[in-house]
C-alpha cells in the first residue's frame, strides 16, 4: 500500500507489523506475547473496540492464571509502553471506556484487511465490468497470504482468516471468469501462479494449466501437472481429481500440427533412447496402461498381475513420519526399478505406495519377482521400515502371496 508518512499502516496478512513514517516498528522480538496478541486483536477491531470479557477471554481461555483481570491490565499497562517506546505520538494508546478496550489515534489507521474487504465490497456494488475488474484486480493484490498465520492456535484468528481466505478465492475465481472472456491470458496465469504458491490446490494448478494451454505454451502446462501430481502423490498422499486428469488428456491432445506425418508422430511419441529396466510412469499414465493392458489379455490369452507395495513399521502399520517416509519411498521405487523387466511398468500411488503391472507372466513367476524386489530392497533398505504387498490378477479378484506379506528389515 502507498500511503502518506503520517499514517499507522497495519500488516495483518502473511505477517504483523505495524509502520509509521515508512517505517516499520519493533514493539517485541516475537508477535505472539500477551501484548503483541492484545494489540492485534485490538487493531482488528478498530475503531470498535472490544469489551473486556472479550479480551480477556481470548488471552486467558487456556491459561491457569489465578487472576485474568488483573493480568489483563498489566497486559495493556505493558503494551501502553510498548507503543510510546516505539516513537508514536502521545495520542497513539489504549484506552479503556464503557467496559470495552479500545486502539485510539489520532493519526489515520489503515489495515490491509480492511482495505481488502473494502475492495471486495466495491467490486460487489458495482454494475460496470471494467470498475468491477479494477477492484478485483487491487483486491487480489492487496491479499499477500494467510491472516496473522502466528496466531492459528487462536479460535478468533481462525475464524478470521477462513472468512479472509474464503474472500480471496471468490476474488479469484471472478477474475478468472472476466479475463478469460477477454482472452487476458498473460495477467490471469500471473494471478494464477501467485495463488497456486500461496495455496497449494488443484484449482490453481488447473488454472495456471488452462492460461499455458491458452497462450500454446504446451511444455510449461505439462510442467505444472507434473508438479502437481507429485504435490498430491508425494506430499499430500492424494489422488489427482477428475479435473486434473481432465487436463492431462486435454494436453495430450494439445499442441499437435496436423500436418504432421506418421514417422514425425512416432519419432515424438517414442522414448528418447533405449532405457533399461521397467517402465515408470505417472499414476494417470498407469490407469490407461492398465486399462490397455485388461484389454489386450481378452483378445490374446495372456494373463497380467498386478502388485502393490506399501512401506509400514515392523507391526505393519502405516508410517506418518513424512521424512521417513519420502526417504524410504525413493529406495522401494528403486528396488522395483532393478527387479522388472523392460515390458512391466511401475507406478507411485500416494506417498507410500507402489503398484507394479507383470505382463505376459504366471502366479509363479509373480513370486520370483517379488522375492528379488524384496532382495533389492532388503540390500538397501530404510531403518526401521518395512514393506507389505498383495497380489491380483489384473481384472481379478486378489490373493495372497506364498509367504507373510510382510517383509522386516533386520532389528
Amino acid at each position: 500500500m502507498n500511503l502518506p508518512p503520517e499514517v499507522i499502516a497495519v500488516r495483518m496478512l502473511s505477517d504483523f507489523s505495524l509502520s509509521y513514517q515508512g517505517n516499520v516498528l519493533h514493539l517485541e522480538r516475537t508477535n505472539s506475547t500477551k501484548a503483541m496478541q492484545a494489540l492485534q486483536v485490538l487493531l482488528y477491531r478498530f475503531p470498535d473496540g472490544i469489551s473486556r470479557e472479550r479480551l480477556m477471554d481470548i488471552l486467558y481461555a487456556d491459561d491457569t492464571a489465578a487472576d485474568p483481570a488483573n493480568n489483563l491490565k498489566v497486559t495493556i499497562s505493558n503494551l501502553r509502553r510498548l507503543l510510546a517506546r516505539a516513537g508514536l505520538p502521545e495520542s497513539v494508546t489504549i484506552r479503556y471506556k464503557t467496559g470495552s478496550y479500545f486502539f485510539c489515534s489520532e493519526l489515520p489507521v489503515v489495515l490491509d484487511v480492511r482495505c481488502f474487504e473494502e475492495e471486495l465490497a466495491k467490486a460487489k456494488a458495482c454494475r460496470g465490468e471494467n470498475d468491477k475488474l479494477t477492484h478485483l484486480r487491487q483486491a487480489a493484490q492487496l491479499y499477500t497470504g494467510d491472516f496473522l498465520p502466528h496466531l492459528m492456535g487462536s479460535d478468533w484468528a481462525v475464524i478470521a482468516a477462513a472468512q479472509l481466505r474464503q474472500g480471496y478465492f471468490s476474488c479469484v475465481r471472478t477474475l478468472a471468469e472476466l479475463l478469460s472472456k477477454r482472452n487476458e491470458w498473460e495477467a490471469l496465469l500471473e494471478l494464477a501462479t501467485r495463488t497456486a504458491a500461496l495455496y497449494h490446490m488443484e484449482e490453481w494448478q488447473c488454472l495456471r494449466i488452462d492460461c499455458l494451454m491458452a497462450l500454446e505454451r504446451y511444455n510449461e502446462a505439462k510442467q505444472v501437472y507434473d508438479q502437481a501430481v507429485h504435490e498430491l502423490s508425494e506430499e499430500f498422499d492424494v489422488k489427482p481429481s477428475d479435473e486434473l486428469v481432465k487436463r492431462f488428456r486435454q494436453l495430450s491432445l494439445a499442441g499437435q500440427e496436423n500436418t504432421e506425418t506418421v514417422a514425425e508422430i512416432t519419432d515424438h511419441i517414442q522414448e528418447p533412447q533405449r532405457q533399461s529396466g521397467a517402465y515408470y510412469c505417472s499414476y494417470p499414465s498407469f490407469i490407461d496402461v492398465y486399462r490397455m493392458c485388461c484389454r489386450m489379455m481378452e483378445r490374446s490369452g495372456q494373463s497380467a498381475y498386478l502388485l502393490m507395495y506399501w512401506l509400514c513399521d515392523s507391526r505393519g502399520r502405516l508410517l506418518e513420519d513424512p521424512e521417513k517416509i519420502a526417504a524410504a519411498a525413493q529406495k522401494l521405487k528403486a528396488a522395483i526399478g532393478r527387479s522388472l523387466r523392460r515390458g512391466d511398468a511401475y507406478t507411485q500411488h500416494g506417498r507410500d505406495r507402489f503398484l507394479v503391472l507383470l505382463i505376459g507372466t504366471n502366479r509363479e513367476n509373480c513370486a520370483i519377482v517379488d522375492k528379488r524386489i524384496e532382495k533389492n530392497y532388503r540390500e538397501d533398505s530404510a531403518w526401521g521400515v518395512s514393506i507389505r504387498h498383495s497380489l491380483h490378477m489384473a481384472g481379478d479378484a486378489s490373493f495372497s502371496l506364498p509367504d507373510s506379506g510382510t517383509w522386516h528389515p533386520a532389528p
